[in-house]
């Protein structure tokens, strides 16, 4: 029968995955246009004052932007683009802007981190609140550096607007912060990976062996209320801190613990 068939004309060319890779990449790296920046305005129902806000960006170079009197570029066309993708909203090509649909990001090392702290601070501005579970924050620590101090100050700041709360286990190895509420719950009933709900996104902190840090963020609204569900029930079930530790230096690992007798 093979010998008898007649051969099918080739399918077209597909596009490759390091092709769409750098489409993106283009994508990424064009200018925002004036239209999408007051689009993306138009469906936040976000004044230019909010823009400003979300951006760090001057009212008056939000406005010459919203008017085409200025265009974007370089550090100012991400700082709009990340915080309008923070608020669930895509640019694309060649003028539009849209919600985005439910997806997967996935931030490693170093880099990967930092830019998943900016996505954190960004949705939080929303108003929704932030909570995590950390049974440990050993390897994390280790990997974020010095840029735990930047976001720290940047949470200090905007702590009357984002509702933070936390849950710390016995391994838990965590400085406390006045911007964020923590309880202490047993490792018994916490499991051991550590994950984020923030706005309508799911993240959980990975750390394979011999490997950089993995966060996979699932943005989905059902699945964060699902999330938060489970970590409210969990919070429930917790004990505040001893208020000695509501101080920015306190160390997670000087709560009150029964001490060890000495043998003499």
């Amino acid at each position: 029968m093979w010998d008898k068939a007649m051969p099918l004309h080739a399918p077209p060319a597909t596009q490759t995955h390091n092709e769409r890779k750098k489409k993106i990449m283009r994508d990424k790296q064009s200018s925002i246009t004036a239209a999408q920046i007051r689009g993306a305005c138009a469906l936040l129902d976000w004044s230019q004052e909010d823009l400003a806000q979300a951006t760090k960006l001057s009212v008056a170079t939000i406005r010459k932007l919203e008017q085409g009197n200025i265009s974007p570029r370089g550090k100012t066309n991400q700082l709009i683009r990340d915080a309008v993708e923070s608020a669930r909203l895509e640019f694309i090509e060649p003028q539009g802007v849209r919600l985005r649909p439910d997806g997967v990001d996935i931030y490693e090392g170093e880099s990967g981190v930092q830019r998943f702290f900016d996505d954190v601070y960004h949705t939080g501005l929303n108003g929704e609140e932030i909570v995590q579970v950390w049974p440990t924050y050993h390897h994390f620590n280790r990997v974020i550096g010095e840029y735990r101090a930047k976001h720290v100050e940047r949470m200090r700041q905007v702590k009357d607007q984002i509702k933070v709360s936390c849950i710390l286990t016995e391994s838990s190895d965590v400085k406390v912060y006045e911007y964020c509420s923590y309880r202490f719950l047993s490792s018994h009933y916490v499991d051991c990976v550590p994950f984020y709900v923030y706005g309508d996104k799911y993240a959980i902190v990975s750390f394979p062996p011999d490997t950089h840090i993995k966060i996979i963020v699932v943005e989905s609204r059902a699945a964060a209320n699902a999330f938060r569900k489970q970590f409210y029930s969990m919070w429930d079930k917790a004990t505040p801190l001893h208020p000695s530790l509501n101080k920015p230096t306190a160390n997670v690992r000087a709560i009150d613990r029964p001490k060890k007798k000495r043998v003499k």
